[in-house]
């Protein structure tokens, strides 16, 4: 039997190729952002090991903050992204920076569409499902208990400005924007997948 490696698997934009800067989007987020590869899907998967992503327009399962998947509402500082199947999809892979998703939540339009927003570029950019959320204390499980289709929550690594709380970005209907900011950490929000030097 094979063996299939996906080499270059993800989402990486050249800075002349980012264009979507209505909220902000500084020729500097570009250059940084272009260092980045970005998962085409969500993290889809329970247990501890040989996680996958979904496909980009899947919401993906739901996590705890900085922990793989508990269907509880434990943290266990654990970065689900290492746990990617890195027969599949090779090495690196990490949760984003809240830095990272800072310059990020700067290059869109700020549209919902499809259920979802375009970050960098609305064709050959990032795609996130906006998959909604298990608000506090509704911890990681498979479904989402608000906000399906209208608003996105994708955690970042760092915490937040209290000990319960970690950064994620945020982007959809119920605030009108796209931004980072805290969220509970024992609510069960999607995680997209980053690889490159963490910024």
């Amino acid at each position: 039997y094979t063996i299939t490696l996906q080499i270059g698997l993800g989402i990486q934009v050249a800075a002349s190729d980012i264009n979507l800067t209505q909220n902000g989007c500084t020729a500097s987020d570009k250059n940084d952002l272009a260092k980045l590869r970005w998962a085409t899907g969500n993290l889809k998967s329970t247990g501890s090991t040989n996680y996958v992503w979904a496909s980009s327009t899947d919401r993906g399962y739901y996590y705890t903050w900085y922990s793989t998947y508990t269907g509880n509402t434990n943290i266990n500082n654990t970065d689900p992204c290492s746990k990617l199947n890195t027969a599949y999809y090779g090495t690196g892979w990490r949760t984003p920076s809240k830095n990272e998703l800072t310059k990020l939540a700067r290059c869109t339009n700020k549209i919902l569409t499809n259920s979802g927003m375009w970050f960098m570029n609305n064709s050959i950019g990032l795609f996130l499902p906006a998959a909604g959320c298990r608000q506090d204390g509704k911890g990681s499980n498979t479904s989402p208990t608000t906000d399906s289709g209208t608003d996105g929550y994708y955690w970042s690594s760092d915490i937040g400005n209290g000990n319960n709380t970690g950064k994620r970005l945020y982007f959809g209907k119920r605030y009108n924007t796209a931004d980072v900011a805290d969220h509970a950490k024992n609510a069960g929000l999607t995680v997209r997948c980053v690889k490159g030097t963490k910024q």
